[in-house]
């Protein structure tokens, strides 16, 4: 029978290659191995061996997320799950996803959350969408900040290198502001660098980032290369302009895309052409579990003032709450709104009414007046987003 065990450091090499192999990204570089072994608890990761061979692996990477509110929490972000194609329907990515939900039961960490390869596979184990991730395009030829938006010159500039260090005082900031963005140490952060490569550009102003990379199009002779948004952090909407007014003004650009860009990002409104930018697609983003209901909804902050009962595979919750903070206890009240635990990962960052987990067979209410009253009390701007993949 194939075995479940913890990595140690002798498995990483063969780890990274399974890795590599899994999700089609190609034999990793030494410079790759060495940020990623910076960034890797593998006390927290479990492979699958089968006569030796790596076949399948699951971890997660422990992370605070922010919620509505500006709470930050723990949370464990999974990742890295994988199984050989030799093993599948053997049933090992059950048994892994419950040896790594195990190990952070075993923690006491109240939240797990991970960005998934495929849409079809997580809302089993109890995940659900809590975030949209929307993938835009810009057509930089036609598009410019409005004269009346332009930012003073100077505002922003250019950093030739020391990118990673300049950057996470400013996400620090940046990241306790919108529900779903989570922290990044000095590591992770240096880890995302290395994976965009040497020819990632970072723009800074004092209050933001952005991060790009480009890829030539010459067209002989009519350039339109492409540049990719893959890091973009703004605290002001000084900071919002002054980057975007950077951005569309890099030379000899056609398109410009990303999937970085939050869902409510008002870049739009600030363009003299605002059909110049467009979504070209709408997936989803984070998916979270919540580990420990209770705990998950108490730290979290409330549009509304009020007291609803949600009731989670069977268990009720009463959530006593507002802008201020909140309270949330097991009790036998009739319930308001009923759920799964994915479903209450759906409702867990603010950014879907339980009117269209309703509507979408994920939910029931009590009747017309609870579901108001839970939108009411559920929602909160801004949207949820997450920036970081894990």
């Amino acid at each position: 029978m194939t075995a479940l065990r913890k990595p140690t450091a002798d498995d990483f090499v063969a780890l990274t290659a399974f890795d590599a192999r899994v999700f089609g990204s190609g034999e990793y570089s030494e410079a790759d191995r060495e940020a990623v072994r910076a960034v890797l608890d593998l006390d927290r990761y479990r492979i699958a061996v089968d006569d030796g061979q790596i076949v399948g692996a699951a971890g997660s990477d422990l992370f605070e997320m922010t919620l509505p509110g500006g709470v930050a929490i723990t949370m464990a972000g999974v990742t890295w799950v994988g199984v050989a194609v030799t093993h599948r329907r053997q049933g090992l990515l059950r048994r892994l996803m419950d040896a790594v939900h195990d190990d952070i039961t075993d923690r006491g960490e109240p939240l797990a959350a991970l960005t998934a390869s495929e849409g079809a596979i997580y809302e089993r184990f109890g995940y659900g969408i809590a975030t949209r991730r929307r993938i835009i395009e810009v057509d930089r030829r036609r598009a410019q900040v409005a004269e009346q938006f332009r930012p003073p010159a100077g505002t922003a500039r250019l950093l030739d290198d020391g990118a990673a260090d300049a950057v996470r005082e400013h996400w620090e900031r940046y990241r306790t502001g919108r529900a779903g963005e989570v922290s990044r140490t000095r590591e992770w952060i240096a880890s995302m660098h290395v994976g965009w490569g040497p020819t990632a550009v970072t723009a800074v102003h004092d209050d933001g980032f952005a991060t790009w990379k480009i890829t030539q199009a010459w067209n002989d002779g009519f350039p339109a290369h492409e540049l990719r948004v893959v890091d973009f952090a703004a605290i002001t909407p000084e900071a919002h302009v002054a980057l975007w007014h950077t951005i569309l003004g890099v030379d000899l650009v056609g398109p410009i895309r990303s999937f970085v860009i939050p869902p409510d990002d008002p870049i739009p409104y600030l363009l003299d052409d605002q059909r110049a930018y467009r979504t070209t697609g709408l997936n989803d983003g984070v998916w979270c579990k919540p580990m420990d209901v209770a705990a998950c909804f108490a730290a979290r902050r409330y549009a509304t003032e009020d007291s609803l009962v949600v009731e989670v595979d069977g268990v009720r919750h009463r959530i006593d709450g507002g802008p201020d903070g909140a309270a949330c206890s097991r009790t036998r009240r009739r319930p308001d709104v009923v759920t799964d635990q994915a479903g209450a990962g759906v409702l867990l960052l603010g950014g879907v009414t339980v009117s269209a987990l309703v509507a979408g067979r994920r939910a029931t209410v009590r009747d017309d007046h609870a579901r108001t009253r839970a939108d009411a009390f559920m929602t909160m701007a801004p949207v949820p987003h997450s920036t970081t993949g894990f």
